[in-house]
């Protein structure tokens, strides 16, 4: 039996329930139902979930509900259905606009109402069985979660699986496998084998991290033995897996990063060339250590902070980590707690276009990333010096954390790049804010003084002249002017600042003063 949607608005669980957005979407098919009460969860999603859900942490921020929204839509959920009685009483109204758009439904119960009991509802009509069906799947998750809690191992939750359905099971993971019961090597070696072809018969699940495949869960029998029961289980176990292998991976990350603090000693010049290597050879195996660089990202106030734990704030870099490797870098990670920062050390692995494969290492983790709050923080990566003798690390971090400055406080780079700030290298280098000041005052006071007392635009004016290198036409299409106008302005920038402006000695000041005075204003 196919479950959609709208059959559930008929459950007398839905009676006080309305339909606030993506009416157009009711049709969606359900396949099961989760209760949701964090803000991270889509890489647990199969597909076609109900999602029950109270609002609280996201409802009432529009930025968080939006990124909470889109995980649903990434992740090919069914619907969302959320009390609006105690924590929450109304959605953003920029949060059901996107819905509408994508004919997701969101459901609102206006009055309280128990999730266990919604969920064993759509669970029993889903299933088709009787209610015992429901307590089994319970009472196995129970099981399933007790070990997950006490630290259980991967195998003892193969062994609970294979006790409850009677069926034999394997997990594949980091290229080896589990199996329970387990079988002589002989049988393990040609079960493997058959598993490794893409066109094998046995029902699996994958086991998902960050939206990638790290391994599956399998049931080694003849398909046509495998009960619906069966495959229930066999997802409920699949469930905990991932959970397992988060806590597993955050907390081996979390370790990485006390063992990486090492990288500030580098920073401060009290390690040598080789402590360095030394180092990094005992982190990454195999590494291929050559020209290395340090970038460096805000933390503070983001969607990775928003819970305080290690587990959100390891998140990230766990995201980070297999985009550079496809590009071609080695990563360790570090958290200056000082500035509220990750610093990470990246190591290159090739020999060209380093600086091609980090803008497209940057593009891939932009683009594949679809949390506002996360994408925010991701967009102010900032990148310092490549230097290729490691003493020189304090140099790369000094001129990551300018970059980031610009970016923070003068313009987004679309090249986040310590070599692509130009003359502003110098502005920053500059010790006296006087001497920069003086500079602006004998090359562009009379155009300021002009624009505050008229309320005209000639320092603009100039400025977009410049950057068309004294093309008229272009400067008058980028300011939305006629040429009239554009020639009038300058004639009157010639009477304030001179004829000879666009001199080379002169207009490399001119520009030098602009650059400077968007630092002192900012």
């Amino acid at each position: 039996m196919t479950v959609h949607v709208i059959d559930l608005l008929d459950r007398d669980y839905f009676k006080s329930a309305k339909v606030l957005a993506g009416g157009n979407g009711l049709d969606r098919e359900v396949r099961w139902v989760h209760i949701v009460e964090i803000a991270r969860f889509g890489h647990l999603l199969n597909g076609k979930e109900i999602i029950l859900t109270t609002g609280l942490g996201w409802a009432n921020d529009e930025k968080k509900s939006l990124s909470y929204l889109q995980q649903l839509l990434d992740y090919g959920a069914a619907a969302l259905c959320v009390e609006l009685v105690f924590h929450v009483q109304e959605l953003p109204e920029k949060m059901l606009q996107l819905a509408d758009e994508h004919d997701f439904p969101i459901i609102g119960f206006q009055e309280e109402v128990r999730f266990i009991d919604i969920t064993k509802d759509i669970h029993e009509l889903i299933i088709g069985h009787h209610e015992n069906v429901w307590w089994r799947l319970e009472t196995l998750h129970k099981k399933l979660n007790e070990k997950l809690t006490s630290n259980g191992s991967a195998g003892d939750f193969l062994r609970i699986l294979h006790k409850e359905t009677n069926k034999k099971v394997a997990l594949s993971y980091d290229n080896q496998f589990r199996f329970f019961p387990s079988p002589p090597k002989r049988e393990q070696y040609e079960w493997i084998k058959t598993l490794d072809q893409t066109d094998h018969k046995f029902i699996n699940q994958p086991i998902k991290l960050l939206e990638e495949n790290i391994g599956f869960l399998y049931y080694i029998e003849d398909p046509k033995k495998i009960t619906t029961y069966d495959e229930l289980a066999l997802n409920r176990c699949k469930e905990i897996l991932e959970q397992f292998f988060w806590k597993h991976h955050t907390e081996q990350e979390t370790n990485q990063m006390k063992r990486n603090e090492w990288i500030f000693d580098a920073i401060n010049g009290k390690l040598t060339n080789e402590e360095v290597r030394n180092y990094v050879k005992h982190e990454i195996a195999n590494a291929t250590i050559n020209e290395a660089i340090i970038a460096v990202m805000p933390f503070e106030n983001s969607l990775l902070r928003t819970d305080q734990t290690s587990i959100s704030e390891t998140a990230l870099i766990m995201l980070l980590r297999p985009v550079f490797i496809r590009f071609g870098f080695h990563l360790l990670a570090v958290k200056d707690d000082s500035r509220n920062l990750f610093v990470l050390l990246l190591f290159n692995k090739q020999s060209d276009q380093l600086f091609e494969r980090l803008e497209q290492s940057i593009h891939t983790l932009q683009t594949n990333n679809h949390d506002p709050l996360v994408n925010q923080y991701l967009q102010l990566i900032s990148f310092g010096r490549i230097i290729s003798d490691y003493r020189q690390l304090g140099k790369s971090y000094e001129t990551a954390l300018t970059t980031l400055h610009y970016q923070q406080n003068i313009e987004k780079l679309a090249k986040p790049f310590y070599n692509h700030l130009g003359v502003y290298r110098l502005i920053d280098r500059m010790n006296n804010v006087n001497d920069i000041k003086e500079i602006i005052e004998d090359y562009l006071s009379p155009l300021i003084d002009y624009d505050e007392k008229n309320n005209t635009e000639l320092l603009h004016t100039l400025e977009v002249f410049l950057q068309n290198h004294g093309a008229r036409n272009e400067t008058a299409e980028q300011l939305n002017v006629v040429r009239q106008t554009l020639y009038h302005r300058l004639k009157r920038i010639e009477a304030l600042i001179g004829e000879d402006f666009m001199e080379p000695n002169n207009r490399l000041m001119m520009e030098f003063a602009l650059y400077a005075l968007k630092y002192v204003e900012r």
